[in-house]
């Protein structure tokens, strides 16, 4: 059964908060989403209201953060 747009957004967000030091580019989170990196870029952010780097910015600097009051 294929996955919905908002199951491969999950499936991403769930992804780069699991490996946030690997590589995030539009293209490595495009595969992971099983698209194209130009549609996956369109449905992101129409669904999130940001764009893929600003999630990657967003959630490293939040497990940073998270990271620094535990540390």
């Amino acid at each position: 059964m294929p996955l919905t747009y908002e199951q491969r957004v999950l499936r991403v967000l769930q992804y780069i908060h699991d490996h946030p030091s690997e590589d995030l580019s539009l293209d490595a989170l495009a595969d992971i989403a099983a698209t194209s990196r130009f549609h996956w870029h369109r449905v992101f952010q129409a669904l999130t209201g940001e764009t893929c780097a600003q999630a990657v910015r967003r959630i490293r600097l939040s497990l940073a953060a998270n990271w620094q009051q535990t540390g």
